[in-house]
């Protein structure tokens, strides 16, 4: 049970890496990543980390990036699980798309991007917010609308919430 909850809150700590890469204007580099994944379920909270980002330019567009595999639970066996429930080895990569004339990286506000999850590209909206060179970004998602079969969140019939909460923080570099 705990193993599959876990599995949750490392997808969102993943969505969590990428909502804050949505805010960096692409002529910035993000450091002092924290990427937290917040997960439920019956009387309890789970906690997620990834440390991983890698931004990609285009002409329009801004891509981030992270790896499923980089999803750490504080748990060895948890990260396994997580590997195998969420098909790591076939589905690695997560994906954050962004218009670049989308980003205000002075102010913040709320951007629509086009996350890729699990083979699966469905549109969202990271909620940001600037303050100096510090940002905060926040959104959620439904791991069952990325194909993850509702089953692969429970065990001894107790199942995670599949709705799962990221909240990114960063300091922009120049």
């Amino acid at each position: 049970m705990f193993f599959k909850m876990r599995s949750a809150y490392s997808v969102a700590a993943i969505c969590s890496v990428l909502t804050v890469a949505t805010v960096a204007s692409a002529r910035y580099k993000c450091g002092k990543q924290e990427i937290l994944v917040h997960a439920k379920g019956p009387g309890m909270g789970i906690e997620g980390k990834s440390p991983k980002l890698i931004i990609e330019e285009g002409d329009k567009s801004v891509t981030f990036k992270t790896f499923l595999n980089t999803i750490n639970t504080g748990n060895g066996m948890r990260n396994d699980h997580m590997q195998e429930r969420f098909e790591a080895a076939k589905y690695p990569e997560i994906k954050l798309v962004v218009d670049k004339d989308k980003i205000d990286d002075k102010k913040g506000g709320t951007v629509p991007a086009m996350l890729t999850f699990h083979g699966v590209t469905k549109p969202v909206k990271v909620k940001y917010e600037v303050k100096g060179k510090r940002v905060n970004a926040t959104f959620g998602i439904n791991v069952t609308d990325y194909g993850i079969d509702k089953d692969k969140l429970c065990a001894f019939h107790v199942c995670a919430d599949s709705a799962v909460g990221i909240e990114v923080n960063f300091e922009l570099q120049d």
